[in-house]
């Protein structure tokens, strides 16, 4: 699929303001995930009536989604760690545990967002953005982040991810001399995500169980960092 058209819309000078609060916050605290999410769902709002009215759940898979609109937040995390090893449930909730990651930190609502299907659509995708760490297997650290904001933006469009991309390249990667991933792994994680099939309309609670490699296949998602395979060695060494 080619990367996704990005709408940014009218924004409000107090929306605008409070977008440029946050940010300066974000840079300050990289870890500021509160302010994050804030700047992440007043840039989006014009970006979530595109999906919507582009039909994103129209397949078999998606209209399930749609109907049943699961959170992640509910998900019984104990039975995604009795799943097999490489499976994408138990492999996600491993991700969890090492990255010491709530479920319940995935609750937050959406006060800038107007409409029940909006609401839903933003939620779900800030949701998944855990996820998405494990199947490009990448860690949390800052340049990590920004990779997975480079695939990301690829398949939602989202104005935000410019900004994670452009200041987090600068701070990350620029002033922590990360050359190769500035010039090479920025251009992968982009292209994963243009290249891979449309993923916000993966009903992920139906492929718990499916193997991880699989799950990359069938969608075309290239694996980006070592993360998965320094998961895997770490277990091989405790068994």
């Amino acid at each position: 699929m080619p990367s996704a058209p990005i709408h940014l819309g009218r924004i409000s000078p107090t929306m605008a303001l409070r977008v440029a609060t946050a940010v300066y916050r974000v840079v300050r605290d990289s870890t500021d995930t509160d302010e994050i999410v804030v700047a992440e769902e007043i840039t989006s709002q014009q970006q979530l009536r595109y999906w919507l009215s582009e039909g994103i759940f129209d397949s078999d898979e998606g209209r399930r989604l749609w109907a049943q609109r699961p959170e992640f937040s509910e998900t019984n995390l104990d039975t995604l760690r009795a799943l097999p090893d490489d499976s994408l449930g138990r492999e996600f909730a491993r991700f969890l545990d090492d990255q010491s990651i709530s479920l319940a930190g995935l609750a937050q609502g959406t006060p800038f967002t107007d409409g029940a299907d909006e609401s839903y659509l933003m939620r779900r995708i800030r949701q998944c953005h855990d996820l998405w760490h494990v199947l490009l297997g990448l860690g949390t650290q800052g340049h990590e982040e920004v990779l997975v904001h480079c695939f990301s933006i690829a398949q939602t469009g989202f104005p935000y991810s410019l900004i994670v991309i452009s200041l987090g390249s600068l701070k990350h990667m620029v002033l922590e001399g990360r050359w190769n991933t500035l010039r090479n792994e920025t251009r992968a994680a982009w292209n994963c995500g243009a290249e891979a099939k449309p993923i916000l309309g993966v009903f992920w609670e139906e492929r718990w169980a499916q193997p991880l490699a699989e799950v990359r296949r069938d969608l075309g998602i290239e694996v980006i960092g070592s993360q998965a395979a320094l998961s895997t060695q770490q277990r091989s060494l405790q068994a």
